[in-house]
């Protein structure tokens, strides 16, 4: 397939256009792109109803885009083109499956299958900062490994290091690689030395990407990074660099940038399940990242915060839910028919409410972990969860598989979940910003879940556990 150098060369001397011109003609393009392969969306009412023959429509638009326009770099202004020979021999060379870590610690990361029964990978770990007046950040990173059933970690980045705030490129080297080299000594503590590490890095600058490479305390072959894909089809230099660095030292990479927006220059839904088919290419030819976030088709914006009565409100969001994952549906369709794709999708957060122990919290990672378990999803429990999210997303995980939930079953059970458990609760807010400004309350949900002196979970979690798990069990889950 097209070399990594020859992409290098293309984002310096391909066409030369400004950024404004390549948001609107992506915008024009995935109209008449829509219009050209019939990929009108209609009203559904299973997201699994996409045929095979408007699978094949999707990714062939895809395809059209990549040779008709290309994808944008940010750093040059150019336009990186491809033939439609070099995208279709690169999504036939896609791995189905990877090896990552070393000795006892080797895992291979597959590609799962939709209603696969095989138990899903588990990535674990941040994709956040951390604060280390919290706790020693290796402290955090054993519990979270000490999980068997975690496959690798995705790492942290530091705001402050040594009691400095981290701006400028000495710092920001140094501070990339001490989270590299805490994470590293975390599962040594946890005695997985050998367990696979994903960089978050803390810039998309070089200088800030290759520092951690240390096959002793930092990045070793084993081990990856995240390259992703910017929304409307963005590439930067940057990232091109670290593939190319890191590819021929062995590292795989992972794509944390895939899916489609409605509301940007993709226009509608038809335009975003587009700009997810491309991303998930792109990341694969411009950066080799084998593995891929499953990527959704959601809204920038929900309507239904406008609306002014809760049960309008709440039809509104059913309703565009129920559209995004009919959209999503037919986008990793697309791609599974014409390419291999590892996927990590479904899971949990560490960021996404308030009282990270509530039983709400704990159905709303079930809802997540059982659609990816379902849908053909890898897990993955990020933004710094207490490990209790963790071990409950693989056991719910487990129970979806014991029970032999399907496609047809899903909609029902989902639907059933959110409606009598989760209405009133808010998962829209992203609080990792708050170990900037408020560590202390971030960590607070954490604390209320587990006792990380004790290394136990806290009886307080236990009890919703207890609760999670009865409710569930009356919805048709089979718990060991």
């Amino acid at each position: 397939m097209i070399s990594l150098l020859e992409v290098a060369e293309r984002v310096q001397n391909g066409p030369k256009m400004e950024e404004k011109e390549w948001d609107m003609g992506m915008f024009q393009k995935m109209q008449e792109l829509s219009d050209r392969h019939g990929l009108k969306v209609e009203e559904c009412e299973r997201f699994y109803d996409v045929d095979n023959a408007y699978a094949d429509q999707l990714f062939d638009a895809a395809l059209d885009y990549l040779c008709e326009m290309g994808v944008y770099c940010l750093n040059t202004n150019r336009v990186i083109q491809f033939t439609e020979e070099e995208v279709k021999e690169a999504c036939k060379e896609a791995p189905s499956q990877i090896t990552v870590g070393r000795d006892k610690d080797v895992r291979t990361i597959r590609q799962r299958e939709i209603e696969d029964n095989r138990p899903p990978n588990v990535v674990a770990g941040g994709h956040s900062a951390w604060n280390e007046m919290l706790m020693p950040l290796e402290n955090m990173i054993k519990e979270l490994v000490s999980i068997p059933r975690v496959d690798y970690l995705e790492t942290f980045n530091y705001n402050r290091v040594m009691g400095r705030e981290v701006h400028g490129a000495p710092m920001v080297v140094y501070a990339a690689r001490k989270a590299v080299e805490r994470a590293r000594l975390g599962i040594r503590l946890a005695g997985r030395a050998g367990l696979a590490l994903c960089n978050y890095p803390i810039l998309t600058s070089t200088e800030a990407l290759i520092a951690p490479k240390d096959e002793e305390r930092g990045l070793r072959s084993s081990d990856g990074l995240l390259l992703s894909v910017l929304p409307d089809l963005k590439v930067e230099t940057t990232l091109l660099a670290a593939a190319v660095y890191y590819h021929e030292y062995g590292c795989f990479g992972m794509n944390g940038g895939a899916g489609g927006s409605v509301g940007g220059f993709a226009g509608g839904w038809e335009g975003a399940m587009i700009e997810g088919v491309v991303r998930d290419i792109v990341a694969w030819i411009v950066y080799r990242d084998s593995i891929q976030y499953s990527g959704v088709v959601r809204r920038m914006q929900h309507d239904a915060f406008h609306a002014k009565e809760k049960s309008e409100r709440w039809d509104l969001l059913e309703r565009m839910d129920r559209i995004g994952a009919w959209c999503s549906f037919a986008m990793r369709k697309a791609l599974r028919r014409h390419k291999n794709t590892i996927v990590i999708g479904g899971g949990g957060s560490g960021g996404q409410t308030e009282d990270q122990v509530s039983v709400e919290n704990l159905l709303n990672t079930a809802v997540s972990t059982i659609r990816g378990t379902v849908t053909g999803g890898n897990l993955a429990f990020l933004w710094t969860p207490p490990p209790t999210t963790v071990r409950w997303g693989i056991e719910v995980s487990d129970a979806a598989l014991r029970s032999g939930i399907k496609l047809k079953d899903l909609d029902e059970m989902l639907g059933r979940i959110r409606r009598e458990k989760l209405q009133s609760a808010d998962f829209s807010r992203d609080r990792r910003i708050l170990i900037y400004s408020e560590p202390e309350v971030f960590f607070k949900s954490h604390q209320a879940c587990y006792d990380y002196i004790e290394q136990r979970p806290t009886d307080r979690f236990l009890k919703s556990r207890k609760e999670a798990v009865k409710y569930l069990e009356d919805i048709g889950l089979e718990f060991a």
